[in-house]
């Protein structure tokens, strides 16, 4: 190993733990620096961009029973054409723009590593949790305003292993924002059991014509070798 090598690995070891710093420490020692990283990238936190579906026909949002759902923008009188072929594809083109949803983030809200960085980072608008299985939250994304919206939410999301039966949610609770948004809270029955031997957990869930999906590893979601992916039954929720 050559001397310049040598010199250089102090600043190499120095980065590494500076780079997920509550990885290091136990958790009675996290700052508020080292939650919010967590809360910004780590095993249970990520951040993902919404996919769009398409918009729905008339004839599908007349079956749904929901004349509202998946509706795209109207042409307008350009789009007729009588203003000129020009005009009309203008107008045609503008109708089928959609705004690229903004990044979302998902987070596994029934690991106690999550609740602690939350208080230590001195949030205060987390969601409650009222049970004592699974929570998985998507925060602060486009949500429709539309009777019974929770138990359609609950119909259209799993989580998905690797040769097991996926896991529907049991309820869904939905927190709104005055800017239209909401925090979208699942909650999965803790009697089926997350291992380390899964390899890991997909979330797939769509929330009016937007879709999330994100994957967490089990073997990484893990403290002190023990995977944290629930609260104890008498930990404060």
């Amino acid at each position: 190993m050559t001397l310049r090598l040598l010199c250089l690995l102090p600043v190499v070891v120095v980065l590494l733990v500076a780079g997920d710093p509550w990885k290091e420490k136990p958790v009675a020692q996290w700052t508020e620096g080292d939650s919010r990283q967590l809360l910004a990238d780590s095993p249970w936190v990520r951040y993902v961009t919404p996919e769009r579906l398409r918009d729905l026909s008339p004839s599908e949002r007349r079956d749904s029973g929901d004349w509202d759902a998946g509706i795209g923008k109207g042409v307008g009188l350009a789009g007729t054409g009588i203003l000129g072929p020009r005009r009309q594809a203008e107008a045609i083109a503008r109708a089928h723009q959609k705004p690229t949803p903004k990044d979302v983030a998902i987070r596994w809200e029934s690991a106690i590593p999550v609740r602690i960085a939350e208080k230590k980072a001195g949030e205060t608008d987390v969601p409650v949790l009222n049970t004592d299985g699974y929570a998985i939250a998507v925060y602060d994304i486009p949500t429709p305003k539309q009777w019974n919206l929770a138990n359609e939410l609950k119909g259209i999301a799993v989580l998905k292993r690797y040769k097991k039966k996926d896991i529907k949610p049991s309820h869904v609770e939905i927190l709104r924002h005055d800017d239209g948004t909401a925090t979208i809270v699942y909650l999965f029955p803790r009697s089926i059991e997350i291992t380390k031997r899964d390899g890991g957990v997909e979330l797939i869930a769509q929330i009016g014509r937007l879709v999330v999906s994100q994957y967490f590893y089990t073997d990484e979601m893990q403290i002190n070798g023990e995977l944290e992916v629930l609260m104890p039954n008498d930990v404060p929720r």
